[in-house]
C-alpha cells in the first residue's frame, strides 16, 4: 500500500485498497466521486466488511451512526469520514 495507515488516504488510495483487500473491483479509473454503491457497496454484509477493514486498518472505531450512504457513497466522501476521524 503506498499511503501510511496512520495519514488519512486520498479517495485514490482508498480505490486502491478496497481493490486491494478484495472489498470491491473498481476499474482502475474509476473515478473519486464514482458511486461505490452502483460499483457493488450495496448490501449489508458488503457495508460491514468495508467498516471492519476501514477499523482494522486505520486503527479507528467507526460508530453505527458514521456508516451512512452519504458517507460511504464514494470514495471523496469515504475519505472526508476516515480525515475527520484521524485527524
Amino acid at each position: 500500500m503506498a499511503f501510511s495507515k496512520h495519514l488519512s488516504p486520498t479517495p485514490t488510495d482508498l480505490i486502491d485498497w478496497l481493490n486491494g483487500e478484495g472489498l470491491l473491483e473498481l476499474d482502475w479509473d474509476f473515478p473519486e466521486d464514482g458511486d461505490l454503491f452502483a460499483a457493488g457497496l450495496n448490501s449489508p454484509a458488503v457495508i460491514q466488511a468495508v467498516a471492519i477493514a476501514i477499523e482494522d486498518f486505520f486503527g479507528i472505531e467507526l460508530k453505527p451512526a458514521e456508516l451512512t450512504r452519504d458517507n460511504l457513497a464514494t470514495p471523496q466522501t469515504m475519505a472526508a469520514m476516515i480525515a475527520a476521524r484521524t485527524a
